[in-house]
């Protein structure tokens, strides 16, 4: 119950629906209060226009990107024993594919997971379970058959019960500790990891944080102050993670 709640919070509450939601309050207040609504329905129109742009959404992305990519030496180095790719989402019944497959983010994450493991000969976990469905292969499946059938890795482990981060933390430790591994590459996107490697660690491993698909303002344009699809994306990405770290510090 505790995920469809959640998972209604954030449609609320983050953009877009977050920008309607002030309007919505700005058209309410119009006969009970003109001026605070114009405050309210300015505002509202303001953070739509900077959430929209992509200047905001990388300063926004930036500020959550904590870990530096790994050298080529820190990965030789690295006393990790095994890599851990953590889920993100998929494409569900996808034509071309005849069936499910990983979405964007998740892809990201496999991608380089199989980087690693090309330079390491380490083995892989993946970890994902049924999030808002119960029908198909888990989210650890579905990224399993593509590391097999895009990458040619055959042997992954698979924690397939996990429904949100602490959840892929919690499994992948006690399915880890089963095989004596208590150190490993951590893999999700740049944005996610502070929070990924905060839980993993109360989880109680060691965790070599390798992160992927970094975000970064090179350089001010005018097409980075124009409104943008993805920008609201990116936006939606990075307050997903500051507000996840302040509700994992009180949740967890």
């Amino acid at each position: 119950m505790e995920i469809y709640f959640t998972k209604f919070l954030k449609s609320l509450l983050f953009p877009p629906g977050g920008f309607l939601l002030l309007w919505l309050i700005g058209m309410l207040l119009l006969k009970r209060n003109a001026r605070l609504a114009k405050v309210v329905l300015w505002g509202g129109l303001a953070v739509a226009y900077l959430l929209s742009t992509n200047l905001m959404s990388a300063l926004l992305l930036e500020t959550v990107e904590r870990y530096p990519a790994l050298t080529r030496a820190q990965i030789e180095q690295s006393p990790a024993q095994a890599i851990v790719v953590l889920s993100a989402g998929r494409d569900h019944n996808a034509p071309e594919y005849g069936g499910d497959t990983v979405d964007s983010n998740t892809l990201v994450r496999i991608r380089y997971g199989a980087y690693l493991q090309r330079l390491t000969g380490l083995p892989m976990l993946v970890s994902g379970g049924h999030v808002l469905d119960s029908e198909g292969d888990s989210l650890a499946g579905v990224m399993a058959r593509s590391l097999y059938q895009d990458f040619g890795i055959k042997e992954v482990w698979l924690e397939d019960e996990s429904r949100n981060t602490e959840e892929n933390a919690r499994f992948s430790q006690a399915l880890l500790a089963q095989k004596g591994i208590d150190h490993v590459f951590l893999v999700t996107q740049a944005f996610h990891m502070p929070r990924a490697v905060a839980i993993f660690d109360q989880m109680g491993l060691k965790v070599t944080p390798a992160p992927t698909q970094f975000y970064s303002v090179t350089g001010v344009s005018l097409f980075d102050v124009l409104p943008s699809d993805t920008a609201v994306v990116d936006s939606y990405l990075a307050l997903h993670e500051l507000i996840g770290r302040l509700w994992y510090a009180v949740r967890y």
